[in-house]
């Protein structure tokens, strides 16, 4: 059996891959580097795209509510 996926749940995926990546460098700027600067902007990367996986999780009757 096949399977194929929609352009939706790809955006999803790299949406989730791409939060994993920026929660690293929160995480390295927070406590080894102390950049805050550098951590605040990847903050505000991360916001900008949950709210695009909430547009695309929407799209299946699917709403998140962020606790951070």
């Amino acid at each position: 059996m096949s399977y194929t996926i929609s352009e939706r749940a790809a955006r999803a995926a790299d949406i989730l891959e791409s939060v994993e990546e920026l929660n690293k460098m929160i995480a390295f700027h927070r406590d080894e580097s102390k950049d805050d600067s550098m951590r605040t902007q990847y903050e505000v990367m991360r916001n900008e795209l949950l709210r695009e996986l909430n547009d695309v999780l929407a799209t299946y009757q699917i709403v998140i509510q962020n606790a951070a």
